[in-house]
């Protein structure tokens, strides 16, 4: 039997891995520090020895404490996933979107994508899309320009793909799948590119999840958006709108919003009703100090 028990402390974040085979029993501690609401995740291989137990893991994701069952969008990555700059065959790389990437002023422009199959249009997206890309210490920021990439794709039962492509991408691959049989999410993405000093970026990770939507909708997030593919590249996406599923006559259902947005639409009518109750105060007040100076207004004879 196999034992695989995490029990962190919230005032430390402490992770207990726990591992039992037969009659062996090993136990280790794997002290990381993780702040609160945050999901911790590491999915290098890390391997624990003691005597003749040996316990290796990998593509760890766990968050502790969830408050109201709202799982973070924030991420802790452990120390190897935060130095790896590829991704091997087997163990795929997720990392936070490093703060000291430079952004550009300018957004980029939202491109219009679709994929077709025999039945007519399978997927749409809208997005402006912007790399960011680390190598070698240094960072840089391209914006994707729709009017000069092309794009491609493939849709299955359970599964579509949005390729784009230009002269300097080779491809860079929005990979989607289905969740329950109800949902659908972005699950991969892939590129390929030339850099300007001639070499050529690849990474690649299936372990994403992002862009979660029920099936017959459309997700929409028009607040800019990080897609953490690994340590050295991450997407932002602007004025982002997609349906990979359930596609009619060629238009998007309608939109599930991002925790963003949503926010926004909650505090507009939030403030117009608070701006409305403060100009009723304004009018009583105003009313009483006119019918009071009207009274005083008046003798006895």
């Amino acid at each position: 039997m196999v034992c695989f028990r995490l029990s962190p402390v919230p005032s430390s974040g402490l992770i207990l891995f726990c591992l039992v085979l037969g009659v062996v029993t090993f136990h280790d501690r794997v002290a990381v520090r993780i702040p609160l609401n945050e999901i911790f995740r590491c999915n290098s291989l890390s391997t624990l020895e003691d005597h003749d137990v040996v316990q290796n893991y990998w593509n760890v994701l766990v968050q502790a404490f969830v408050p109201n069952g709202t799982v973070s969008t924030k991420e802790y990555l452990c120390d190897k996933d935060n130095t790896s700059t590829t991704v091997s065959p087997i163990i795929h790389t997720t990392v936070p979107s490093p703060t000291t990437i430079p952004t550009p002023k300018e957004k980029p422009e939202i491109g219009n994508y679709s994929v077709s199959n025999g039945n007519g249009t399978c997927l749409l997206a809208t997005m402006g899309l912007q790399l960011n890309i680390t190598q070698d210490k240094v960072s840089s920021v391209i914006n994707i320009n729709p009017s000069t990439t092309d794009f491609t794709g493939s849709c299955h039962s359970q599964t579509a793909l949005l390729r784009l492509n230009s002269s300097t991408i080779k491809h860079l691959d929005f990979v989607f799948a289905m969740k329950n049989e109800n949902r659908f999410y972005l699950k991969g993405v892939d590129i390929s590119m030339y850099l300007a000093n001639g070499s050529v970026f690849s990474i690649a990770n299936n372990n994403l999840s992002y862009w979660d939507a029920p099936l017959g909708s459309s997700y929409m997030c028009n607040k800019e958006q990080t897609v953490s593919v690994s340590g050295a590249f991450q997407i932002n996406t602007f004025d982002l709108r997609v349906q990979p599923f359930n596609v009619k006559e060629g238009k998007y259902s309608t939109a599930e919003e991002c925790s963003a947005d949503s926010d926004l639409n909650f505090l507009i009518p939030v403030a117009v009703g608070v701006a409305l109750g403060f100009l009723i105060i304004v009018v009583f007040i105003s009313y009483m100090i006119g019918r009071r100076k009207s009274r005083t207004g008046y003798q006895s004879v």
